[in-house]
């Protein structure tokens, strides 16, 4: 490995290039063509320029979805939440306050619906090692709902009884609490 300073000439070469096949920053085919950004570029336009619908009726958001599936069916592109937003004619920030503001509303029924579609065909792309594993769980997270979650339960060993004074309660908690044997020994 040679270093040099700015302007030295000379350049930082690792010996280990091991980090060229990690699926996170190594080049594994996950860069698109210039052909690729053209496709879904265009795509992208043409489902922005549909006619608006009344975001508001919850039986023309189905019938976008629908036409919005059919159409990544069609054109054999991936679907995707904000590609789905986009074809409603909302952001995905609207989209979050329609479900905040009417949780129960049918119009938000059709919301969520849309979404677990969108969420299974994720699933599925990754059931099927189509999509890079930290990149599903990222997308899982953010557009599915799903938590990093631990659950600690702690139980007593003893109950505190009421009847019991303020020093029995105190014995009773020093007898509990484990010791730093280490801690102690270094004078803490």
């Amino acid at each position: 490995m040679f270093m040099g300073g700015k302007g030295s000439g000379n350049k930082m070469v690792a010996k280990n290039q091991a980090w060229k096949k990690s699926p996170v920053i190594g080049d594994n085919g996950i860069t698109a063509t210039k052909e690729e950004i053209s496709k879904i570029t265009a795509h992208a336009l043409e489902i922005a320029l549909w006619d608006e619908i009344d975001t508001k009726d919850p039986e023309q958001l189905r019938d976008r979805t629908l036409k919005y599936l059919q159409y990544c069916i069609d054109n054999n592109i991936k679907p995707g939440n904000l590609g789905l937003y986009n074809a409603w004619g909302l952001t995905k920030g609207e989209v979050s306050n329609i479900q905040r503001r009417e949780p129960s509303s049918a119009r938000t029924g059709v919301i969520k619906k849309s979404r677990q579609i969108m969420s299974q065909i994720r699933e599925q792309l990754m059931s099927d090692g189509k999509i890079n594993p930290v990149t599903g769980i990222f997308w899982q997270k953010n557009w599915d709902g799903l938590k990093d979650q631990q659950e600690v339960v702690i139980e007593p060993r003893r109950q505190v009884e009421a009847d019991q004074t303020p020093e029995q309660v105190q014995r009773m908690l020093e007898q509990d609490i484990p010791i730093d044997m280490e801690e102690l020994e270094n004078g803490g």
